[in-house]
């Protein structure tokens, strides 16, 4: 396998850049990818949250057709998010993405070759697995109602021209419901692996950095060359840790804000299924779009989880040296090298103070189950 860090990003990348997410080059082709992200944005997504939004202050009064559309609303607001925070941090991403082919990043020995081949599997498993869930959950949502009730309209939507499917309105309506779907459904296969397979990237830093612990064993004769190895552990740690920094900066926010959303989604979903149990096609347009949800927020905390573990396994990957048998300035070295370690590397919420992992995912479902119960009470 190639040792370039494209996998990690490359087709979610393609994915993201349907509004013309991403810098383009100068001259008239700059002025039509402006055009077309404003027109894309403008006409797919926001005027497809109105749409939503009018819909539900129109039927206030029917509780069920509120949280047919509510679930729709919190995706779309979802992903409005996601694309406004690319294209406000289209140039810092694309200099992290850059940067992830810096040879500081490179693996280096077959052990370490090993480790990023199965790093590029891991993100190429999780980005195809996620997909295919995600296109499930669309293709439960769209095609059964284009089968067997063409007549309906897909998605609860305010529709200004009426639902009489013998008028050309009603077809152009279907028509935008349907590729306002499918493009935040996109939207969402690009975003939420780009942010795990980057997760998955910076575990695969860490682990490069445990490799060359044991690196300083096979030097362990050679104070001079143990002394030269372990600051360039320090040196790979700290580029991890700015690495880090930096895709938290960037990602951390618009995961927080979709995480929220996802929450109102499942919500509004389980509180579905207890209303619109009797109507067998939306029941299981319900449970498919909720295992979607459900994966969504898990692979994100999963593999930053993946993040935390491994950085704290740091420390004991070092203390197993032959450290005793080095010269007093290493171990000096290795006695601050060692408290730095102890600071574990986390992908923070927007709440400093919780981070993304798979307690954060446990209290999640949790606090949905007490919002259900509330509601259905």
């Amino acid at each position: 396998m190639a040792e370039n860090a494209e996998i990690f990003y490359k087709r979610q990348k393609a994915f993201l850049n349907i509004f013309s997410l991403w810098p383009s080059e100068s001259g008239y082709r700059r002025t039509l990818h402006q055009v077309n992200c404003i027109q894309g944005i403008g006409f797919w997504v926001l005027l497809f949250d109105l749409l939503v939004i009018l819909y539900i202050l129109g039927n206030l009064n029917r509780m069920s057709e509120v949280v047919k559309a509510f679930f729709v609303l919190a995706t779309s607001l979802g992903v409005t998010i996601k694309l406004i925070s690319i294209k406000w941090y289209n140039v810092e991403l694309d200099r992290l993405f850059a940067r992830l082919d810096d040879e500081e990043f490179r693996p280096q020995g077959p052990k370490e070759r090993s480790i990023f081949a199965a790093a590029c599997e891991s993100s190429r498993w999780q980005r195809d697995g996620y997909m295919y869930i995600s296109l499930a959950a669309l293709g439960v949502i769209l095609i059964p109602q284009l089968i067997f009730e063409w007549s309906y309209l897909p998605l609860p939507l305010y529709s200004p021209f009426g639902e009489d499917p013998r008028t050309a309105g009603y077809w152009i309506m279907y028509t935008y419901q349907f590729i306002g779907e499918t493009i935040s459904c996109l939207t969402n296969i690009g975003f939420d692996p780009l942010c795990s397979s980057l997760f998955i990237f910076i575990k695969c830093q860490l682990d490069f950095v445990a490799e060359r612990f044991k690196k300083l064993d096979r030097e362990s004769e050679d104070d001079g060359l143990i002394g030269e190895e372990l600051r360039k552990c320090i040196r790979q740690h700290m580029a991890v840790v700015d690495l880090t920094a930096e895709v938290e900066k960037l990602l951390t926010k618009t995961i927080s804000l979709q995480v929220f959303c996802t929450v109102l989604v499942l919500t509004a979903n389980f509180y579905g299924i207890a209303v619109l149990s009797n109507e067998k096609m939306v029941l299981f347009k319900f449970i498919v779009y909720q295992a979607a949800m459900l994966a969504q927020i898990f692979i994100m905390c999963y593999y930053a989880g993946e993040v935390t573990q491994r950085s704290s396994e740091l420390p004991h990957e070092l203390y197993k040296t032959q450290w005793v048998n080095w010269s007093r300035p290493n171990r000096r070295i290795l006695l601050l090298f060692m408290q730095r370690l102890q600071s574990n590397l986390r992908i923070r919420t927007i709440n400093p103070s919780l981070g993304f992992d798979l307690m954060f995912f446990s209290s999640v479902g949790y606090n949905i189950n007490c919002t259900h119960y509330f509601l259905a009470l």
